[in-house]
């Protein structure tokens, strides 16, 4: 499928959405989500207010992935039973995206998956009070919950209760519970009882995309102070010059900058980057330059690290 993907976005760019769009919902069925899932992928995806009806009531979705009332539930025929809430005319994708979440919602239909509405429920912000202490009765829940967010495709990567979530940048894994360390690439947080749960789920979404090869399991707990920035940055739209000279420079420059930056001397660094100091210590020169600011003093090694932050989760 990646392959077959890869081909056709330089082939044929409207083809390749397409599979892109089976691919996530694929993901999703594999992952055991439940209907309200299917509808917030079916709103991300169309970029507008997607709703269903599901075993009866119907449930809205907007394109945040936030849920909102039934009002307008009447814009569906009664032959519907997944539809996109678009004032203007629909797009390319609409009719695939329709088509992949009412199968999707057929087969969640099909099958019980009780524990995975439990996990929904309980990392819903959005849901009563009521109903998230049930799902937590549901799931055994007590005191401080760890957890943990893993990307698919593949089977579940964790121990203890799960299910997949939706989101902007595709469905992601989310788990519950103390089970063993989590397998790599991973985002973790820690919830000190029900109420902090959903904050953490978003917190270890955020610990995921910052994950890479040097760094497989991010916790969130392990970043202190900058999970307050990257939560501030997601809620803005400002862009910052920093992170603007950063995302100017290839992967292997921000590779050897990220080892130097976290190195005690440009000795080390040059020992783990596999160069001569001298060589390396001419790069630093240039990287200075080029960032305006020097990323080995004090001052400057935080404001590359904020900087890096913000320009991986961009």
């Amino acid at each position: 499928m990646r392959e077959l993907l890869g081909r056709l976005t330089v082939l044929d760019p409207a083809a390749s959405e397409s599979l892109k769009i089976i691919e996530y919902f694929d993901a999703l069925v594999a992952g055991g989500a439940g209907a309200e899932a299917i509808v917030r992928a079916a709103a991300i995806l169309g970029a507008t207010t997607a709703g269903a009806r599901v075993r009866g009531r119907v449930v809205r979705i907007d394109a945040d992935g936030a849920r909102v009332d039934d009002g307008d539930g009447d814009r569906a025929t009664p032959a519907e039973s997944v539809w996109l809430e678009r004032d203007g005319e629909p797009t390319v994708n609409d009719a695939m995206i329709l088509d992949r979440a009412r199968l999707a919602l057929a087969i969640v239909e099909m099958r019980s998956a009780p524990m995975t509405s439990a996990v929904d429920r309980v990392i819903d912000a959005g849901a009563s009070s009521v109903d998230r202490q049930a799902a937590a009765h549901r799931l055994k829940l007590d005191g401080p919950v760890r957890i943990v967010a893993a990307p698919p495709p593949g089977p579940q990567p964790f121990v203890g209760p799960a299910t997949v979530l939706a989101t902007p940048r595709g469905p992601v894994w989310i788990g519950l519970g103390n089970g063993p360390a989590p397998t790599a690439p991973a985002g973790v947080s820690l919830a000190a009882d029900l109420d902090g749960i959903p904050s953490a789920c978003a917190d270890a979404l955020l610990a995921l995309r910052l994950t890479d090869a040097r760094h497989p399991v991010v916790d969130a707990a392990d970043l202190g102070v900058l999970i307050g920035l990257a939560r501030a940055h997601e809620r803005s739209t400002e862009a910052y010059p920093d992170v603007e000279v950063l995302a100017t420079l290839d992967a292997r420059t921000l590779d050897a900058l990220d080892v130097v930056v976290d190195s005690d001397s440009i000795r080390s660094a040059a020992t783990t980057l596999l160069l001569h100091h001298s060589t390396l210590q001419a790069r630093h020169e240039t990287w200075t330059r080029a960032l305006g600011y020097d990323p080995l003093s004090p001052r400057g090694r935080a404001r590359y690290l904020a900087a890096r932050l913000l320009h991986r989760l961009r």
